[in-house]
């Protein structure tokens, strides 16, 4: 499949053109005289269309909902095959990474993903799965309008970063973290080389602060 096809969604939003140019075209057909349709009689046709018709009124009850559901989607929903929890932990410094502003590139991101593997160890299936509960909560009340920055305003939602945080600085504090943060976050990922000392002590930094600030916070 292309991945330029357009999704089923919108192209179900579409359907309700479909459905009224099949009328015009039956009622066109109707009027046709050598191939020909009068002006007249267009006019006439599209006069009964902009009046209604039971075949219309069905098709909008039918297209409706649907079409006003995909259409008010905010940006930046949370998808399905997202990790909530590796998103909230790129939160703290998410600002970095892109824009005038950038000091890491995201293609450097599982890099950062594995150090929170050794950092949380046994720790992080529980963090994942927590933050997955707290999606599945949200979604009652927001359904698929559902936005990552609800996710991040949630109260939950600040508990569990300020605990995955406070764990983190621990160890990051450590010389073993030091030394693991350093093994796993200078190297070179796909064509890109190795980042600069200083982009990921600089990402460092920015991590620690957060952690004593949402700490102080408690």
């Amino acid at each position: 499949m292309s991945t330029c096809a357009p999704s089923r969604d919108k192209r179900r939003c579409h359907d309700m053109a479909m459905i009224v140019t099949d009328v015009i075209m039956t009622l066109a057909r109707e009027k046709t005289q050598d191939g020909k349709v009068s002006l007249h009689d267009l006019e006439r046709i599209a006069a009964l269309i902009s009046g209604g018709s039971m075949v219309l009124d069905a098709a909008y009850i039918r297209q409706e909902e649907s079409c006003r559901k995909f259409h008010q989607l905010p940006k930046g929903n949370v998808g399905a095959r997202s990790n909530p929890f590796h998103r909230l932990m790129v939160r703290p410094f998410e600002h970095l990474l892109a824009g005038d502003g950038a000091v890491l590139r995201r293609e450097y991101l599982p890099h950062y993903f594995e150090f929170l593997d050794h950092a949380l160890e046994k720790r992080l299936e529980a963090f994942e799965r927590h933050c997955r509960t707290i999606i599945q909560a949200l979604m009652v009340v927001h359904g698929n309008n559902l936005t990552w920055d609800q996710f991040y305003a949630d109260g939950r939602t600040i508990k569990t970063l300020q605990g995955a945080l406070k764990l983190l600085r621990a160890y990051m504090e450590s010389p073993e973290g030091q030394r693991v943060w350093h093994g796993c976050m200078m190297r070179p990922i796909g064509d890109l080389p190795a980042p600069a000392m200083a982009q990921v002590h600089h990402i460092h930094q920015v991590l620690l602060e957060t952690a004593r600030g949402l700490e102080a916070a408690e």
